[in-house]
């Protein structure tokens, strides 16, 4: 995930320009926001497919309506073991708690920041789609320092451990797409400077505002070095990436795209390198802009305005955080001391994450690529050309396939790492506020990912000028076990929830409490205590209530629901009636060689005999007879 977004330069929203053209297009948009809270489920046979600026599923167009999904549980990190991968077996109490609630709220897809190549993740996907919902997975190359690019051999190894990954999961029909990298083009991430200096570009890495040609307030002229160096730079860039998707395509048509944060005028980067990329097939750009996206819809189109060019755009994440800091407002503060739970009037808004979320989805929705009168051959299309008159408006109308809102839940690791820090922080004893960063608070970073803090950095774009890097869920957390949490659905969730199912899904919302995640089945019949470590309880499997939490059952006992005997207790129990059963038959063979024979009895008790006078009389019968009542003939031996 994301640590600092770069605040967007312009403002004012791209509008309609008539009473009468809002009212046409307000028509159409109806189809887009509201939904009967489903996704069309995914089958073998519904491969996404890009025509035009459109994502196709079964011949119909699919409006991204997303959720970013990165659910670390309080107290673990994306820095350590899992390493961001909850999307094995072992966790599966975390994807199945949450993903129904995502569905719920008319979601049709996820987006997910990595996982471990080397795992299996096939139960999380048959999970994805039988929850109606597909996954845009993000494969992670970190930085140059993780991920050396400098050579075509290092370059080529990223190229084929990704092709590898993509072919290993073929076209599961879970998958919407793949993101080779997040935020590729941050200069914080050195892959721009890396290219820079193998191919001698003569880009200066530092911000314009210090003399260089990174994050530009306006597109360099020809007159301008910045020109060339930074086309160079970013040729390089996009055939690597361009490479990548191709090799991705050999084995697999799920979709490719690399997502870009919006910084260094990246839209003038893609009108001006985006054609040698052919293989991406769609551009994909995480936007913080505030209350607006303003003008980036008109100018995203111009960026793809070429024949070889014209994708699609992803917002790949968006949204504001649920926090109200003072530091952000007050320009006399340069160091902030506030923290959670004071009285310096910073604390939890969901009021208005809800606002700015619903806004800003909204408006997303109003620039779909999905709208009828985004169809050339359509009345609806027809009506607004007569209207307009101006098919460029009409095409930045027509840009965007959806986008994901960040985030799921709130992320208590995410203090460790973000833009503004004290170092030390306030808690060494050597902190000092000569190291302190602009707007850093003085506890951070903060590597106890079990407080909740109010790390991040400032933005001016956001409500409070300040991202709290750990408030952006539509959800909040509570510990209730080991890497169990309960989650409290914020006003974001419902808000959002309106818009996308009309407020009347029929999907029901079950809280998840801290005494609903931890439930064991059937509280194991009474038979066993409830397991809520993962190591204990083992993998989950495709079996309904498999994983953690799980039964550990009393002895003897065996089953999910601790319902069964176990196979000891089983063995033993048929042991024991098999030595009573070999009793009886010894006890039998026994009787029957001393002549207790059944014939003798049922013809003595036909005649009307009482057992003590039949034995009587078969006593007689072997004393004194020479023949064997049970052979014709056979000699018997009178015995004194």
């Amino acid at each position: 995930p994301p640590r600092a977004r770069t605040a967007a330069r312009g403002g004012g929203a791209c509008r309609g320009t008539a009473a009468r053209l809002l009212a046409v297009a307000v028509a159409t948009l109806g189809g887009l926001m509201v939904s009967d809270g489903h996704a069309h489920p995914p089958s073998d046979s519904l491969m996404p497919v890009i025509d035009g600026r459109t994502i196709m599923v079964g011949g119909k167009a699919f409006y991204v309506r997303g959720v970013c999904y990165s659910p670390v549980p309080i107290n673990e990190s994306m820095l350590f073991g899992p390493y961001g991968d909850y999307f094995t077996d072992e966790y599966a109490f975390l994807w199945r708690r949450d993903l129904p609630l995502i569905r719920a709220m008319g979601a049709n897809a996820i987006r997910i920041y990595g996982w471990d190549d080397a795992s299996s993740h096939q139960l999380f996907l048959d999970y994805v789609q039988s929850q109606e919902l597909r996954v845009l997975i993000t494969y992670p190359l970190g930085s140059a320092s993780n991920t050396p690019v400098r050579g075509d051999m290092n370059r080529q190894l990223v190229v084929d451990r990704f092709a590898k990954q993509v072919h290993k999961y073929g076209e599961h029909p879970a998958i919407l797409a793949w993101s080779f990298g997040n935020e590729i083009n941050m200069m914080e991430h050195g892959f721009l400077q890396e290219f820079d200096r193998e191919f001698v570009c003569g880009w200066n890495v530092a911000d314009e505002k210090h003399g260089g040609c990174y994050n530009p307030a306006s597109p360099p002229n020809e007159t301008n070095p910045c020109m060339d160096s930074s086309y160079c730079v970013y040729d390089k860039l996009f055939r690597w990436i361009n490479k990548a998707a191709a090799a991705a395509h050999e084995g697999s048509a799920v979709p490719v795209l690399s997502t870009f944060a919006d910084t260094d005028l990246v839209l003038d980067k893609i009108g001006r390198a985006g054609w040698v990329a052919p293989s991406v097939d769609l551009w994909a750009v995480q936007l913080y802009r505030g209350s607006s996206f303003g003008p980036w819809f008109a100018q995203a189109a111009n960026a793809s305005n070429t024949p070889g060019n014209h994708k699609p755009f992803l917002v790949t994440e968006y949204g504001v955080d649920a926090y109200h800091d003072v530091c952000g407002h007050d320009e006399k503060i340069g160091v902030c001391f506030n923290q959670l739970g004071d009285t310096s009037g910073s604390g939890e808004d969901e009021g208005t994450q809800a606002t700015f979320n619903r806004n800003l989805t909204i408006e997303l929705a109003w620039h779909s690529s999905s709208q009828p009168h985004c169809d050339r051959h359509s009345d609806e299309y027809r009506d607004l050309r007569a209207l307009t008159g101006d098919d460029e408006y009409l095409d930045s109308m027509c840009v965007s396939a959806g986008g994901f809102v960040y985030g799921w839940v709130d992320e208590y690791w995410k203090g460790s790492y973000v833009a503004a820090e004290c170092r030390p922080n306030f808690w060494d004893p050597a902190f000092t506020l000569a190291t302190c960063e602009y707007k850093a608070h003085v506890t951070c970073p903060n590597w106890n990912a079990s407080l909740h803090d109010l790390c991040g950095q400032p933005l001016f774009s956001s409500p409070d000028h300040y991202q709290n890097e750990e408030w952006f869920g539509l959800t909040t957390p509570t510990k209730c076990a080991d890497s169990m949490d309960s989650l409290r659905l914020r006003k974001a969730y419902w808000a959002l929830r309106e818009e996308w199912t009309g407020g009347d899904s029929t999907d029901q919302i079950v809280m998840p409490s801290c005494a609903r995640v931890t439930k064991c089945p059937n509280d194991c019949s009474a038979r066993g205590r409830c397991e809520t470590d993962q190591n204990m309880c083992g993998p989950a499997t495709s079996r309904p209530n498999s994983g953690a939490p799980c039964c550990v059952c009393a002895p003897g006992w065996a089953g999910v629901e601790c319902e069964e005997l176990d196979a000891r207790t089983t063995l033993s129990l048929v042991c024991g009636f098999g030595l009573l059963a070999l009793i009886a038959c010894v006890f039998l063979s026994s009787a029957l060689r001393n002549g207790f024979g059944p014939r003798k009895y049922a013809t003595q008790y036909a005649n009307g005999m009482g057992m003590e006078q039949g034995l009587l009389q078969d006593h007689k019968l072997l004393v004194g007879s020479q023949v064997s009542p049970y052979g014709s003939g056979a000699a018997l031996t009178t015995r004194q």
